[in-house]
């Protein structure tokens, strides 16, 4: 039989946020049934600069389009797969143009929602922009979820269809980690993220310094960028002087650096709420890595996670429970590693690389019927 041929239209890394990365192990995939063509979009270099207007954004937005066009002429491609944005204007208004002036170029289309709250945004638009978005997006023939508790995106735009596919990554780990404490040793709390008000930088650094004046002998360390130098001048004036050596801002790390940064580890926090978080990627690292989590109830966290067996969940913005569920980690050692061993044994079985492509070629294949 031959194989479908699908365009994938997306951002591979960088910036390496949780989309582009999952697109890209998409792409790197060896398929049976499915063949794979790509137009790479380029809006963004830095996760920072995602979702923010840029004239030269305006340029790669009609590279973009004609890339489609001669894709589809050269490819024949029968399938577009294309990952829409989560809920911001600039972004969701490129999506607009690139999908009105390519998508009747397809028989059929296929969204997958990475980000969430894309159909809530258009119930606050404009009527002048409703007609357009509608174009673009309503009726989808197959709308891919991450989560069954993310928002309902796909059925809230009229799709035909609807799967539940998580995401999956490779095991970098490779092994089950212990931890052990020795006496004095000091209890690392590990964050990786954008660093921004949403992901839950502020409840980190409070509900650790908390612990900080409460006597607890922690640290911790955030991963990424920060949003702006005025978010950053916030969190810095949060942290009192005498705790500011127990508090590391490396920036952006990645490849084996990172890896080291999760096996030193002694907790991952996560106490993301920001709007378009679904699923995050940097969940499955940690449970890749054995480390039991504190996070957040928000969309689809609790699908990822499984609370009480390897994560504490908490409300978004409580303070209070981040402080307690890291209090309880860090006062018993064996309660960390039994955790971080569910966190990898449900990564195994759950959300790796191979599921997650096996999943994707069941989906796509499914189209032929």
């Amino acid at each position: 039989m031959k194989s479908l041929r699908i365009l994938v239209v997306g951002q591979t890394p960088p910036p390496y946020g949780g989309q582009a990365v999952m697109i890209q192990l998409l792409l790197e995939g060896a398929y049976t049934d499915i063949e794979l063509v790509h137009v790479r979009m380029n809006f963004s270099q830095e996760l920072d600069s995602a979702g923010k207007f840029r004239l030269a954004k305006v340029f790669e937005l009609f590279r973009v389009v004609i890339a489609i066009y001669r894709t589809k002429f050269k490819f024949h491609p029968e399938v577009l797969y294309y990952p829409p944005a989560g809920p911001h204007l600039f972004p969701v208004l490129r999506d607009v143009v690139i999908l009105g002036l390519t998508r009747w170029l397809f028989r059929t289309t296929v969204f997958h929602f990475h980000a969430s709250n894309l159909s809530e945004f258009f119930q606050g638009m404009t009527p002048l922009l409703r007609k357009p978005f509608q174009i673009a997006f309503a009726r989808p023939d197959l709308a891919i979820q991450i989560s069954s508790k993310a928002p309902a995106d796909g059925r809230n735009l009229g799709c035909k269809r609807e799967i539940i596919v998580p995401n999956g990554i490779p095991d970098d780990a490779g092994e089950y980690i212990a931890r052990s404490i020795h006496a004095g040793s000091r209890i690392k709390l590990l964050f990786v993220a954008l660093l921004c008000e949403g992901k839950g930088v502020l409840v980190a650094i409070q509900a650790v310094q908390d612990l900080m004046r409460a006597g607890a002998d922690i640290e911790l360390t955030c991963l990424g960028k920060w949003e702006s130098r005025e978010f950053e001048g916030r969190a810095a004036a949060l942290i009192e002087q005498q705790f500011r050596p127990r508090f590391n801002f490396p920036g952006v790390v990645i490849g084996a650096e990172k890896w080291e940064y999760y096996r030193d580890a002694h907790i991952f926090l996560y106490p993301s709420f920001v709007a378009y978080d679904t699923f995050p990627v940097v969940l499955l690292e940690a449970m890749c890595f054995s480390l039991p989590i504190v996070s957040t109830t928000w969309h689809g966290i609790p699908d990822l996670v499984e609370e009480g067996s390897c994560a504490f969940l908490c409300q978004p913005r409580d303070v209070e429970c981040c402080r307690e569920a890291l209090r309880i980690l860090i006062s018993d050692s064996s309660l960390r590693n039994n955790m971080g061993k569910h966190s990898r044994e449900r990564f195994l079985r759950h959300f790796t690389v191979e599921q997650y492509r096996r999943a994707m070629e069941r989906a796509f294949a499914s189209l032929r019927g």
